[in-house]
């Protein structure tokens, strides 16, 4: 990719995803799709799909799973080189299970299996390896969220050395909360007070409402601004839009009226939108706007990333 391009550079785990052919219950279904998934990375795509030179740091198992994962980072356009190849820990993964609703759409649940996994040994060496060195010291972007700190105790070094050691001087420091108390189970105060700490020292923080409610105690996005004056960008969303904040303005939207297939992944298409417009120079109303845009690609379909 041209060195003189701004470059996003997303950081943490990525899975295979088997979804279902048909929904139903997971004892009665036969046949699975595989698909990429991962929160950062399905941000790394939406931001490749929007024209952002993209790369991902991570972890993989030494596996077909991990071939295929990093096969289709390239076949989106992202860079895969700063991904390291675990010979010993598996590629993670998780099962969705599709409940169909009376409205037609499906219900996604999410069962994983990814405890020992490759991603989980993220570390700060992964932060240190020449390749990860070399996109750090270029990146104008850099999104990661609040799974990575859930994963392992050296994933959580990872990501604190990422904001305290590693932390590009002139790029942008996204963080999507992304709470998953799954993850934090019998760590909820702990998890609070890290994520909390996270939010405070990004330059963009995404949440969506029932989210910002569970961790932070409120929902109202007039509410977060206030909670979190450090981030330049906060940007709430539930089903209905977004509010979003740069310093003092304030810009508010609707989704979009598009057909919904499963919901899984929409949060992380509109951050990689939204962080696209940003990079691109748009207003603030029309980041949300572009957000808004590829988020309805990925509301299309059973997959977590848009194509």
């Amino acid at each position: 990719m041209p060195e003189s391009t701004p470059l996003a550079v997303c950081f943490g785990e990525g899975m295979v995803a088997l979804v279902p052919a048909t929904a139903g219950a997971l004892e009665i279904c036969r046949t699975f799709d595989r698909s990429l998934a991962g929160a950062e990375w399905n941000t790394a795509i939406a931001l490749a799909s929007a024209g952002v030179d993209t790369a991902v740091v991570s972890r993989v198992g030494d596996d077909g799973f991990g071939r295929f994962l990093t096969g289709e980072l390239r076949a989106h356009g992202v860079d895969d080189s700063a991904i390291e190849v675990d010979a010993d820990a598996p590629t993670g993964l998780y099962v969705k299970e599709l409940s169909p609703r009376p409205d037609g759409t499906v219900e996604g649940t999410m069962h994983y299996y990814r405890a020992g996994s490759a991603a989980a040994a993220l570390s700060p060496r992964t932060l240190e390896t020449p390749a990860a060195a070399a996109l750090l010291a270029r990146a104008a972007l850099v999104h990661t969220s609040g799974i990575t700190p859930a994963l392992s105790d050296s994933a959580a070094a990872a990501q604190d050395a990422l904001f305290r050691d590693h932390r590009p001087t002139h790029a942008l420091l996204s963080f999507d909360l992304n709470w998953r108390p799954a993850l934090w189970r019998g760590r909820e105060d702990h998890a609070k007070r890290l994520l909390g700490g996270l939010a405070r020292d990004a330059d963009v923080l995404f949440c969506t409402r029932p989210d910002a409610a569970a961790v932070f105690g409120t929902s109202d996005p007039d509410a977060l601004r206030a909670l979190f004056p450090e981030p330049r960008f906060v940007v709430v969303t539930d089903p209905a839009g977004a509010v979003a904040f740069d310093h003092g303005d304030r810009a508010q939207s609707d989704a979009l009226d598009a057909p919904v297939v499963e919901t899984i992944g929409a949060g992380d298409a509109f951050a990689g939108g939204f962080l696209a417009g940003v990079l691109a120079g748009l207003s603030l109303s029309g980041s949300l706007a572009r957000a808004h845009r590829i988020a309805t690609r990925a509301i299309a379909s059973t997959r977590d990333h848009v194509d």
